[in-house]
């Protein structure tokens, strides 16, 4: 095998594993911007989503102030089928393990840009964002961004 054929391999097999295992780009900051239009940026996530034997379930929880709306977007684009996300409001008062379901992207639909957009005015304090992974899954990634509106600037 000549040295052009060689590199060729290995640059299309480095290609391959980049594609594989980078699922999750890093958001630019015009990316979000663009995605939070009148809101303002608080911060953002990505998680990648991997395959596994059984149905994978991750779970992060983000806090919240009471009195300000907030803007959450789901970048879907990258999100594998048989993903499901969850946004759940932890409550106070609720107990442990009774969580009220307040979005789920069984029940929504993605808009034109492949995000899933949720204005919530005046949440509880704390959330809770739970993607559900089916076991047959390909991996990929979904982002979370976090906004809020300024008072008298809500659109």
């Amino acid at each position: 095998m000549n040295s052009k054929a060689s590199i060729l391999l290995i640059a299309l097999i480095a290609f391959g594993l980049s594609q594989s295992f980078a699922q999750c780009e890093k958001l630019k900051k015009k990316q979000i911007h663009q995605m939070l239009g009148a809101a303002v940026y608080d911060n953002h996530r990505s998680t990648e989503i991997q395959t596994a034997d059984n149905t994978l379930i991750e779970e992060y929880q983000i806090n919240l102030y009471k009195g300000v709306v907030y803007k959450l977007i789901f970048d879907a684009s990258a999100l594998p089928e048989g993903t499901t996300i969850s946004l759940y409001d932890l409550g106070k008062k609720r107990g442990a393990g009774r969580y009220e379901k307040v979005f789920s992207s069984e029940t929504s639909k993605l808009t034109k840009n492949k995000t899933y957009e949720v204005t919530m005015e005046f949440p509880q304090r704390k959330m809770m964002v739970k993607y559900e992974v089916l076991n047959d899954t390909k991996p990929g990634c979904v982002s979370f961004v976090l906004g809020y509106y300024i008072k008298n600037n809500v659109r």
